[in-house]
């Protein structure tokens, strides 16, 4: 059976989408990679999948039934000539770029092809993607299904400029946690903590509470439960609410995120 799913870039996202797919059944010789950087760990992780190093080393007889463009958006442009080429006359093509819009990618290949765009993130690789997706073509809704199903929750939403807001929460949210722990674990080691020994507490917490989070999907309810009146929580969180300081960071945050990705998809 010919391979029916190119990857253009197997980075970290392309290769976490990738690794999900497999993890949940799927068959690497389906899968084909264009990558010239592709590291020789991630052809070991991925193993049976088919690597080119460009699209000159492709079959020309071959044609994929779906292209995921999982590169920087600013490679696209110079990619899509090709993208024309390889993909079957009613393929699909699937965009984790942040930013670029379907009409934009649709018309730089020749304005007949369905796109989905999708803004997953590097959970990704452990099936715990928040995996946010929009089309317009409803056909095309289960084959993205089955092939990012495994890399976490797929939700769609049914205006594309939302794709801007979810990559501002989801698609870019785990390094917001991630940052908090590094702040934890410095604030730790500032008190006095042994740094390791911060490190090691602040991300020990930080999973435990997501353990919580997925059992009760309830965050409020989760915090009141562990604050008590007068106690250590209790003052730390006030900390957090004078001024509204953290929902004030939080915003300024999310709103330069969802600025950037207004800016890759409108390129000087």
């Amino acid at each position: 059976m010919n391979p029916t799913t190119l990857f253009i870039g197997a980075g970290n996202m392309g290769s976490a989408i990738i690794k999900g797919y497999l993890s949940a059944g799927g068959k690497a010789g389906d899968i084909s990679i264009v990558d010239p950087f592709v590291q020789d760990s991630t052809k070991q992780v991925l193993a049976g999948a088919h690597f080119y190093s460009d699209f000159e080393s492709l079959d020309p007889a071959l044609r994929f039934d779906m292209v995921v463009l999982a590169t920087k958006p600013q490679v696209f442009l110079s990619v899509s000539q090709d993208i024309e080429r390889v993909i079957a006359a009613n393929g699909t093509i699937v965009s984790i770029m942040a930013g670029i819009g379907s009409e934009t990618i649709s018309t730089a290949v020749g304005g007949n092809l369905s796109v989905v765009r999708c803004m997953p993130n590097m959970a990704a690789s452990k099936g715990y993607s928040a995996n946010v997706a929009f089309t317009k073509d409803e056909a095309k809704k289960q084959g993205f299904e089955r092939l990012f199903g495994g890399s976490g929750t797929v939700r769609w939403v049914g205006n594309e400029d939302q794709i801007h807001f979810t990559t501002a929460v989801s698609g870019s949210g785990p390094a917001y946690f991630f940052a908090f722990v590094e702040a934890l674990a410095a604030s730790g080691a500032n008190a006095g903590l042994d740094s390791r020994l911060a490190m090691d507490l602040a991300i020990d917490t930080l999973i435990g509470a997501s353990e919580l989070l997925k059992s009760d999907r309830d965050p409020e309810t989760l915090r009141k439960n562990v604050t008590s009146k007068g106690g250590t929580t209790a003052a730390a969180l006030e900390a957090f609410a004078h001024n509204n300081n953290l929902q004030a960071v939080v915003d300024d945050a999310t709103s330069a995120a969802i600025l950037r990705s207004r800016e890759l998809g409108n390129p000087a």
